[in-house]
């Protein structure tokens, strides 16, 4: 929908950016904070592995972002999208690259369902 929005508001002189941020040390995740209900036995050890995880996030300082987000404000070009904080490429990077392992793998998979290619003739105005 961003990207949609972005190329729909180029012509205009608007410019967009997607912030997707990183953890930051505030309240907002810790025990004090979360209700969290009793929840099924089933999803307990999925529960413990998520907790578990989030203890070893490195938080970022919420300050430290006002600088980043106006480094970008009055930029020409500024980027579509823009990590805020040190995880988010790295969690990326891993997902992109197993996709693209995938897709590279399937890739005879892929070009035999386009088929025969036809050339469609498309009716004049």
């Amino acid at each position: 929908m961003h990207e949609s929005l972005a190329q729909e508001v180029a012509g205009l002189g608007i410019k967009v950016t997607m912030l997707e941020p990183g953890a930051y040390a505030t309240g907002f995740s810790n025990q004090t904070s979360l209700k969290v209900s009793a929840g099924l036995e089933a999803y307990s050890d999925l529960r413990t592995g998520i907790f578990a995880r989030a203890a070893s996030i490195a938080f970022g300082d919420p300050e430290a972002t006002v600088e980043a987000v106006l480094t970008i404000v009055d930029l020409d070009a500024p980027p579509l999208r823009l990590f805020l904080g040190t995880e988010g490429l790295l969690v990326v990077r891993a997902a992109y690259a197993a996709r693209l392992a995938t897709w590279e793998a399937w890739e005879s998979v892929s070009n035999a369902a386009q088929g025969e290619p036809k050339v469609r003739e498309i009716a004049s105005p």
